[in-house]
């Protein structure tokens, strides 16, 4: 969000100030559940004023999210909330821009296997939009969620991992979001898969315009989706690319086609340009989800992971202060392990590990900072 260029009503303004919320209070990453829990999570089919969360006319618009499984399997028995987001500023594209009010709810299979619960490394995410008068009510039923201060990083719901879903804190978010959210008020739908048989990623969106779903023109791209190949034996170095690459950015498709090549053929100070770029396109204050297309976005979090694997030399926190994003909350990214570059979740799991980009933690504390909490 660039905060520069942004229209807001002052009436509602007004009411966002003060509230002693953490980060994890605007971007809320559930638990995994314990198998006797998953009747607690929400399903598709779960709504309230608003209708259903998910309609099943309306999801199975979307491309196979499961290979092996058809769409209307997966909705109805593993599909399920995993992340949760409100954003009373949402921004689309170049300013001066208009706030649109959302919450956010992020869905991904959810599977018990022998070793405990997982995720399928696919997701939906599905955009619930509010006028004025109606968020202002939302906002404030949500801040009765407070639990944190800003000393706190964004996690898995500390609340919630204590209590589970049959607690408190979930059965008042699971009220509130079935109040609020559903068919009616259901603006867009994304998703992520992965194509049968291949390390292929696809992503696409879908406006819903009079019930029906419109897909998306993706950002820097002339298409509908966009693919990214990734080897998933390589863990730590890029083999595979965008398909289609930006043209923006050749320099960053050629990084995450080929990290070996790039990091040979490269000078350093050229690296370090490439990962001033990367540092941008974490910034919510430079590019939103209208000014950057998924895959560059999804990439940029283990782009930066491989920068600082690849050159522990560099004096990361001041090469790149006038460029990455700052914030007086914590920035911290709690759920960093080994650098998996075909790792693309950028808010939910990746099989049984929580998986959070820098982007995510960067929006959530642009939030924080735009409601002026504390």
């Amino acid at each position: 969000m660039n905060f520069r260029h942004l229209v807001f009503p002052l009436v509602l303004l007004a009411g966002l100030s003060a509230h002693a919320l953490s980060l994890n209070d605007l971007t809320i990453l559930l638990p995994l559940p314990q198998k006797s829990e998953f009747t607690q999570m929400l399903s598709p089919e779960d709504g309230g004023a608003q209708g259903p969360l998910l309609a099943k006319r309306t999801y199975q618009e979307v491309v196979q999210l499961v290979p092996e499984f058809p769409n209307h399997i997966i909705w109805r028995d593993s599909l399920r909330v995993i992340g949760v987001r409100i954003d009373p500023c949402f921004t689309e594209g170049h300013g001066p821009l208009e706030c649109r009010r959302q919450i956010r709810l992020v869905w991904q299979p959810v599977i018990f296997t022998s070793e405990g619960t997982e995720t399928r490394d696919a997701a939906i995410h599905s955009f619930y939009e509010f006028d004025e008068a109606t968020f202002a009510q939302v906002w404030k039923d949500w801040q009765k969620l407070s639990s944190g201060s800003s000393t706190d990083p964004l996690q898995v719901h500390p609340v919630l991992k204590s209590q589970g879903y049959k607690g408190a804190y979930w059965k008042y978010l699971r009220a509130l979001l079935l109040k609020y959210c559903g068919e009616k008020n259901l603006t867009r739908m994304t998703a992520m898969n992965v194509m049968a048989g291949e390390q292929m990623w696809i992503f696409a969106g879908f406006d819903i315009k009079n019930g029906e779903p419109e897909p998306i023109m993706i950002p820097r791209l002339r298409g509908r989706s966009q693919g990214v190949i990734q080897s998933s034996s390589q863990f730590q170095s890029f083999s595979g690319g965008m398909r289609p690459n930006p043209q923006e950015d050749p320099e960053f498709a050629q990084l995450v086609s080929d990290s070996s090549t790039t990091k040979k053929r490269f000078s350093e100070e050229q690296i370090k340009a490439l990962m001033g770029k990367v540092h941008e396109y974490e910034h919510p204050a430079k590019h939103n989800p209208g000014t950057l297309d998924c895959a560059s976005c999804h990439l940029a979090n283990m782009s930066h992971q491989w920068g600082q694997l690849n050159f522990k030399n560099w004096d990361w926190n001041n090469e790149f202060k006038n460029i990455a994003f700052q914030s007086r909350w914590n920035l911290t990214n709690t759920t960093l392990g080994p650098v998996r570059t075909n790792q693309l979740r950028a808010f939910g799991y990746f099989a049984a590990w929580p998986a959070l980009s820098q982007r995510v933690i960067n929006e959530t504390a642009a939030t924080a900072e735009f409601l002026n909490l504390r």
